[in-house]
């Protein structure tokens, strides 16, 4: 099981940039219209990291699982850096794995970890949920960090659902624009 147990906060230069890109003023009259596209830009970077399974801003994860094997693939990319390896031991206790016991193969495409060369993964109690692995994942916290084709395909997003927001017989705001959608196939993985 993967949880988020620190947010992602958006980047406010990036809510200034789609601001700019369909044409609304910030601090305008229509300041109704800012937050439409400030709540469609949090549910399109959400449908954009869904589509790429790439996370875009930096947040904290939880990675929890039942047991060690050879590898311990880490599905979110990518990863910053692993902050703690958990485990309950066979006699029950909870263990922290040292550092220098584990490495990081973070290659966007399967970031995984393994025990250290010449080492071995400890036994850990046969219980669900016995090993956590607690990371960072993301591009960064700012909006200039986020690769271009991911930026633009949250851009399309929102401007598509803003432009057609009310008109439902034409469009949904569920789709993705296809052009939004080829740019996130170039960043998808297929999770093992």
């Amino acid at each position: 099981m993967i949880e988020t147990t620190v947010a992602p906060v958006i980047d406010p230069d990036f809510l200034a940039l789609v601001l700019d890109h369909v044409k609304v003023e910030p601090g305008d009259e229509e300041t109704a219209y800012g937050d439409l596209v400030e709540a469609y830009l949090e549910a399109a970077i959400g449908r954009i990291e869904s589509a790429s399974g790439r996370c875009l801003f930096t947040r904290t994860m939880k990675l929890t699982t039942d047991a060690f094997v050879t590898a311990l693939i880490i599905p979110a990319s990518p990863v910053i850096s692993v902050a703690s390896v958990t485990y309950i031991d066979v006699a029950g206790a909870e263990q922290t794995l040292a550092p220098s016991s584990y490495s990081l193969i973070n290659r966007l495409e399967t970031p995984a970890l393994f025990a250290a060369h010449g080492a071995e993964f400890p036994k850990a109690r046969d219980y669900p949920g016995s090993i956590t692995v607690t990371f960072d994942a993301g591009y960064g916290a700012a909006v200039a960090e986020i690769p271009p084709q991911l930026r633009m395909a949250v851009m399309q997003t929102v401007a598509d659902w803003f432009r057609f927001g009310g008109n439902v017989a034409t469009t949904s705001t569920m789709e993705l624009p296809a052009n939004a959608r080829r740019a996130c196939m170039n960043f998808r993985r297929e999770w093992a």
